[in-house]
């Protein structure tokens, strides 16, 4: 099954693909510095709409010379913004306040509520929820709450979202890993290492990244982070094998409630989307103006 990454420009109805049931190479330019008109903002929806059935990714070059970046940064809570300022370079806090900026205003548009307004709580293991204040959100009474999770990886970043059903998302910048063997004699069971062991070592590494990705997607799904061993949640890593999280600390009925997609988000990169369920509608979207919509398997 392929997914087309579309733009918001024209906008337009999105097509959407039924049912995607399971199956570092050079940095972007640098982001451009200072402040640019709110007209230069790249065409993201002011209203969103997001069905119990729909599963929204959207794709965002955070090096897009567009963003406005003072406005973005004045969107961020004070703690986000004492993060961005503890990155040493320039552009690696940048592409930290776009990235958080940028959920704010999908956020926005999916609950109807202003960006900056937008509070997060975090679960016990770190991840981020969207708090829904009893004077915000006026969709929240009848709707189920608005699941989001995000990741990025040099200039590239990925936000998922859906209504009443968990999402994780995972983002990798393709790149020699030569600790690769390390990775999967730490974080891939017996059986993922028995199959890794039969690649070359071209195709093992990226064979680890993608592998990595849908671990990762999953325990970010449930807010599991890096507190669980990730040998316990095994995926399918077999470049000829499709995409598949097969069991959950030797758990094969828990991982069956789940659906595992691989996406290909841009050139140089992989990725992967855990989605609670199987019965949703996936859209692809890209998140600027002037990014050609690429096929996305």
């Amino acid at each position: 099954m392929t997914h087309r990454w579309l733009s918001t420009d024209p906008p337009g109805p999105a097509r959407r693909s039924r049912d995607p049931s399971a199956g570092g190479l050079g940095e972007p330019p640098a982001a451009r510095s200072g402040h640019q008109p709110a007209s230069a903002w790249p065409d993201l929806p002011a209203a969103l709409d997001l069905r119990s059935h729909d599963v929204d990714v959207w794709r965002v070059h955070l090096d897009h010379p567009a963003w406005p970046l003072e406005q973005i940064a004045g969107l961020l809570s004070p703690d986000e913004q004492e993060r961005a300022s503890t990155f040493a370079f320039a552009r690696d806090r940048q592409r930290f306040q776009v990235s958080r900026g940028v959920v704010r205003l999908l956020l926005a548009g999916y609950v109807d509520v202003a960006p900056d307004a937008i509070t997060f709580r975090y679960g016990p293991n770190g991840k981020p929820e969207f708090a829904v204040e009893t004077s915000g959100d006026p969709r929240a009474s009848g709707h189920p709450r608005v699941e989001f999770n995000a990741s990025r990886s040099r200039g590239l970043a990925l936000c998922a979202f859906a209504r009443g059903r968990r999402v994780g998302v995972d983002l990798e910048a393709l790149r020699r890993l030569p600790e690769a063997e390390g990775v999967a004699d730490r974080c891939f069971s017996r059986r993922e290492r028995s199959e890794l062991a039969a690649l070359s070592h071209g195709d093992l590494e990226g064979a680890v990244l993608r592998g990595w990705t849908r671990k990762e997607a999953y325990a970010k799904a449930v807010g599991d982070g890096l507190t669980r061993p990730l040998d316990g949640i095994e995926v399918s890593v077999s470049p000829t094998e499709p995409p598949a999280l097969r069991a959950i600390h030797g758990d094969p009925l828990t991982a069956r409630r789940w659906s595992l997609v691989t996406l290909s988000p841009d050139a140089g990169y992989v990725a992967a989307l855990v989605v609670e369920g199987h019965d949703y509608e996936l859209t692809c979207r890209a998140g600027q103006p002037t990014t050609p919509p690429l096929r996305c398997p």
